[in-house]
């Protein structure tokens, strides 16, 4: 006779009481107190929800920091006259507030931290920058500029344990750079030079950047893993693009949005997930865009935050939400 376990490979236990839903993935069990129920966990899609759309007009390649219930969203560029901006405003989930400006008005830009400790460093100006500025909840001052003028680079880490990864000096760089919380230092270079790609990391020591663009490839599917001593090139996205948001830790990353090859259309929607050895195709964003602000928080891809963008249609001020897998438990009543 057939068991579960010769089935399954697990076995049917009984439990004093139910294990999270997350824990209990790939498990069957009976509950003490309910012995007639049997019970499993499920783990759902992870998914895209519409948050509250930035008080400002459409705006692009301005930078999020923060959580999805606490973030902040600063600078950007937007049509002329206004060009350049330095609006920074706060998200507590469900209203955006304008707060300070930043000091100097820039887009492209590399930002890392919390919605009250933030560093706001490089973007493009007139011509790239090495600007650094922090926030302290209140106001933004300015600090040690960094050592290579960029824009477009790709963010990880935090505002005392910060590392920005290549980007636009104009050409594309492959140059990294730390930063300790008062002073910007050259890092350990990427194995390919590219700019505007996506990602994220812990911090100066952790950290993945993938796709983004060369002069001869600008829809570029490398992904490239940093572990403090040694950036490794590890399986390509699914999609070639670049102009990307992104989020997460090593083991746990997400990328979205971006700018696809020649057709129609050129804003994606596409989103993938990265478990620590590949990307995985994940739900799509309700907006396609390229160019919005990204922002997850330190603890991987449970939760996040889009911004912002460019599109096929014009500028976007449209807001979206990420929340990953669900887990869910079921009860099957047996007699």
């Amino acid at each position: 006779m057939a068991t579960y376990k010769g089935i399954k490979g697990v076995k049917v236990v009984t439990k004093a009481s139910d294990p999270t839903a997350s824990e209990a993935v790939g498990t069957v069990w009976y509950n003490s107190t309910s012995p007639s129920a049997l019970k499993y966990s499920i783990q759902g899609a992870g998914a895209w929800a519409s948050g509250t759309n930035t008080s400002r007009s459409g705006t692009t390649d301005a930078k999020l920091s923060g959580t999805q219930t606490a973030a902040l969203y600063a600078g950007g560029y937007a049509p002329a006259p206004t060009l350049r901006r330095d609006e920074t405003e706060k998200y507590d989930g469900t209203t955006w507030t304008e707060v300070n400006d930043l000091n100097t008005a820039r887009y492209a830009s590399w930002m890392a931290g919390t919605q009250t400790a933030s560093v706001y460093a490089g973007g493009q100006i007139t011509a790239p920058s090495a600007l650094s500025e922090t926030w302290d909840g209140t106001c933004w001052t300015e600090t040690n500029n960094i050592q290579t003028s960029r824009h477009n680079p790709g963010v990880a880490g935090t505002q005392t344990n910060g590392l920005m990864i290549a980007g636009q000096t104009p050409s594309p760089t492959a140059a990294c750079e730390d930063y300790n919380g008062t002073s910007w230092s050259t890092g350990t270079a990427i194995n390919t030079a590219r700019y505007s790609g996506g990602g994220g990391g812990a911090s100066s020591t952790s950290a993945i950047f993938a796709g983004g663009a060369d002069p001869s490839t600008y829809y570029l599917q490398i992904s490239e893993t940093w572990n403090g001593s040694t950036w490794t090139e590890g399986n390509n996205l699914n999609t070639g693009r670049y102009a990307l948001a992104g989020f997460g830790i090593v083991t746990a990353a997400l990328v979205c949005a971006g700018y696809l090859p020649a057709g129609s259309p050129r804003d994606a929607n596409n989103t993938e997930t990265y478990n620590g050895t590949s990307w995985v195709a994940a739900p799509t964003m309700g907006t396609a865009r390229y160019s919005p602000g990204g922002t997850g928080g330190p603890g991987g891809i449970s939760s996040g935050l889009i911004a912002g963008g460019n599109g096929d249609s014009g500028l976007s001020q449209a807001v979206e939400e990420w929340n990953d897998p669900v887990y869910t438990i079921k009860t099957v009543t047996v007699s």
